[in-house]
């Protein structure tokens, strides 16, 4: 029995996983403006190299991935999050929607992460991480919005 018990808690362990990952950021450049625009949201999109970008991996490690910063942002933003990994395997249909829209914006370096309406147009381009952590990326973000609003 006790085999049987260990297996039943490790499927909800799994479940469990599965659940947390489901809120992930978004990684379709169409659909995160659609729900922006649902949404009346500004969009926040990250082109980021995730698995050979040191600065990449930074701005993942000390903002992106924590939760604090997720619960904050979404209040303001739709994210969508553009993976460009060197190592591993994009689904091919998310590779090239990515390499389209870089092309589309002329992405230059990585990270850069840009601040667009619901239409796709950018109101603001930032590029690399200098560090700071959660607290400053989101005063940095909130000044964005700000200045924009006087526009």
């Amino acid at each position: 029995m006790k085999p049987l018990k260990a297996s039943f808690f490790a499927l909800i362990a799994a479940a469990a996983v599965g659940i947390a990952n489901a809120g992930d950021y978004l990684t379709d450049f169409e659909a995160a403006k659609k729900k922006a625009e649902a949404d009346k949201k500004p969009l926040l999109v990250k082109f980021t190299g995730s698995d050979w970008c040191p600065p990449c991996i930074k701005l993942n490690d000390e903002v992106f991935s924590k939760s604090s910063f997720k619960k904050a942002v979404e209040k303001d933003f739709v994210v969508v999050v553009l993976d460009f990994p060197r190592k591993k395997k994009l689904p091919e249909e998310e590779s090239a929607a990515n390499k389209k829209v870089a092309k589309e914006y002329d992405l230059k370096s990585y990270p850069t992460v840009m601040l667009m309406d619901s239409k796709g147009k950018v109101f603001k381009s930032m590029s690399g991480y200098a560090g700071g952590g959660v607290e400053a990326y989101l005063k940095g973000l909130k000044k964005s919005l700000r200045a924009r609003k006087f526009k």
